[in-house]
């Protein structure tokens, strides 16, 4: 495994260095064409001389788009992580240098095209032509002076006679004169054989080379030579004389030497713009391809640095999604591998490895609060299943989300599917819950269970979640069972009640009743008041059993109350009467203050209150001696 890293890794490395190498010549070769279309390694008429460096050029280029696009085709096949993102990268280099260097590769083959052809259009070959013939012209000028000037003295001199030449100082003078006359910086006269015969001005004979050869060839014929010094600050003519030993005149005049550098320049600049002009087509051809060279080795370029930088910024990207998936399958029990450096992978595997240890301990909390919870959820789910009621949670859509096992013993196994279709009476109450204004209400229901009438008691809440209406809880108990229980608990206390009370006037109608009996047997029957009373008691006891038993059927209320004024005085007197009757051994002392008190009551109720008062009294006082009974109203 190590061994097949090591050869890979020096694969690569050979791969990249043979890739740069192949850059680097291709780029020096196009280096070489520029400078050498440019002029400055070769002259410009020779534009051929590159056109086998142009076909290396294009082959090294060829070379290097193979090895690019063997590097991107490995890429492509991977179909990982790694290779979607160097794709992504490479593309985005090759985007980024694609768009301006062929913007600019296309401008210049424009500017080439158009630009260069505008240097060699006609007014451009007109000025060039012009530039020629003044620089021409001023030499031509130059020319026809001295020409002139060395016609002159050389028809000066044929009129003298032949002894004239023998003297040397009247030749002296002679030229001398000619020199200031015909503004000339030099004049000297000498035979073929190197004779000087006469020389005034700047001449340096022994520090400048003769004539040229084809100066005298033209003077032998007659003409007359005329030609610039070696540095080009004079023009000089040559002439020959006509006698007998063949005499030359050589005149020199002092121009420019700047002007007759140009002259040359321009001629060469001449000569070279039509040189160029012939090939024109060619030259623009070389450039182009150099231009599209150039541009591929540019793309080529970014497509290198866009792999290269790529896969050092994915290295620790890598790396670190390595190091994740490690972690997630250890649990959390490893950590990423800090990256060196300082830089923002070090401080984003740094801040990974924190995080890890925060998800740790929120993984730990997690897993203890979802077993807390769990067991929570076990608990009311076994609370709910438990409890006697049937439970129900409605969305808003009155789509039922959570119900209990008692549900079904309640409404049936169906109910979840069709709870509004079947329990019509339930769901009017639920619809007119859900659009009232009232957050919790209980209401009771008769409901038919499996052909068995119910009494159901409904408790309805609304659950909200944010402020926000969320759903109904509907809790249903069956409470028939209860009801029954509760009547028969009813009855049961309203028959002690009316036992009790039945039982209270019954005392006093047997005494009354034994009494008459006594009074009669000892036929003491005039005692009139004596009789009445116990009559009256008798009466007033029986009617009250009456209305007792009357209102006896009746399950939920206790006799109907009939509201009269009558006087409170008159009432306590009749239950006193009544009391001292059946008990003779108790002194009843009645104090009513102020008298004649009326009060607007049930004269039944309230003869039943008194009576229950006083006897409750006069039993509390059973197991005295003395027995008195005191009544006070203020």
């Amino acid at each position: 495994m190590i061994t097949s890293i090591k050869t890979k890794s020096l694969y690569q490395n050979f791969e990249n260095l043979f890739f740069l190498l192949i850059f680097l010549t291709s780029f020096l070769i196009s280096l070489t064409i520029f400078l050498s279309l440019s002029g400055y390694l070769s002259n410009l008429g020779q534009v051929e001389d590159v056109s086998l460096l142009i076909s290396i050029n294009f082959f090294l280029i060829i070379l290097l788009i193979l090895i690019s696009l063997n590097k991107i085709f490995k890429i492509f096949i991977q179909k990982k992580l790694k290779s979607k993102f160097r794709i992504q990268f490479t593309s985005l280099f090759i985007i980024i240098s694609f768009i301006p260097t062929s913007l600019i590769t296309i401008f210049s083959l424009v500017f080439f095209d158009q630009g260069v052809k505008n240097w060699f259009n006609e007014k451009i070959s007109q000025v060039v032509d012009g530039s020629k013939e003044i620089s021409e012209s001023y030499f031509n000028e130059h020319k026809n002076s001295i020409k002139k000037d060395i016609v002159y003295i050389n028809n000066e001199l044929s009129s003298e006679e032949v002894f004239f030449f023998s003297d040397r100082n009247r030749l002296t003078e002679f030229l001398n004169y000619f020199k200031e006359v015909r503004e000339l910086d030099e004049a000297i006269i000498f035979e073929s054989s190197g004779q000087l015969l006469a020389r005034v001005g700047s001449f340096l004979v022994e520090s400048e080379n003769a004539p040229p050869l084809w100066t005298f060839l033209i003077a032998d014929e007659g003409d007359i030579a005329i030609f610039p010094n070696n540095d080009q600050t004079k023009v000089r003519a040559l002439l020959k004389i006509q006698r007998a030993v063949p005499t030359y005149l050589y005149i020199g005049k002092n121009v420019d030497s700047n002007v007759l550098s140009r002259v040359e320049s321009v001629n060469k600049t001449a000569s070279d713009y039509v040189n160029i002009t012939n090939k024109l087509d060619n030259f623009q051809y070389q450039f182009n391809k150099l231009f599209l060279a150039i541009n591929f080795l540019m793309i080529l370029l970014s497509i290198w640095f866009g792999l290269k930088f790529s896969n050092r910024i994915l290295s620790p990207i890598l790396s670190i999604i390595k190091d994740s998936e490690k972690i997630i399958e250890d649990n959390f029990t490893s950590k990423i591998k800090v990256i060196e450096g300082n830089n923002e992978f070090n401080f984003l595997s740094r801040v990974l490895n924190k995080m890890i240890e925060k998800l740790k301990v929120q993984k730990n909390k997690l897993l203890r609060a979802k077993e807390t919870i769990n067991l929570r959820r076990k608990f009311t789910e076994k609370i709910i299943n438990e409890v006697s009621n049937a439970i129900i949670y409605f969305d808003l859509n009155n789509k039922i989300l959570l119900m209990n096992k008692k549900t079904d013993e309640f409404l049936g196994s169906n109910a979840k599917k069709n709870f509004f279709k079947i329990n019509t009476n339930l769901s009017s109450e639920i619809n007119k819950f859900k659009s009232s204004n009232l957050d919790h209400k209980e209401v009771q229901i008769k409901h038919l269970i499996f052909g068995k009438l119910k009494i159901l008691n409904l408790n309805l809440s609304k659950v909200y979640e944010n402020k926000l209406l969320k759903g109904v809880l509907l809790s249903i108990d069956d409470i028939t069972e209860l009801i029954s229980a509760q009547k028969n608990a009813a009855w049961s206390n309203i028959a002690r009640y009316m036992a009790h009370e039945i039982k209270n006037p019954l005392t006093p109608i047997k005494l009354s009743a034994q009494r008459i009996e006594n009074s009669a047997k000892e036929k003491k029957m005039s005692d009139v008041d004596f009789f009445t009373n116990c009559t009256s008691t008798i009466v007033r006891q029986v009617n009250s059993i009456e209305n007792l038993v009357s209102e006896f059927s009746n399950f939920a209320r206790m006799p109907e109350r009939k509201l009269k004024l009558v006087s409170l005085d008159s009432i306590v007197q009749n239950q006193v009467n009544t009391q001292k009757i059946a008990n003779k051994n108790v002194e009843f002392t009645i104090n009513i203050k102020p008298k004649k008190i009326n009060l607007m009551c049930d004269i039944n109720q309230m003869n039943r209150l008194f009576m229950n008062i006083l006897k409750n009294s006069i039993e509390s006082i059973s197991k005295k001696k003395k027995k008195s009974f005191y009544f006070n109203y203020k």
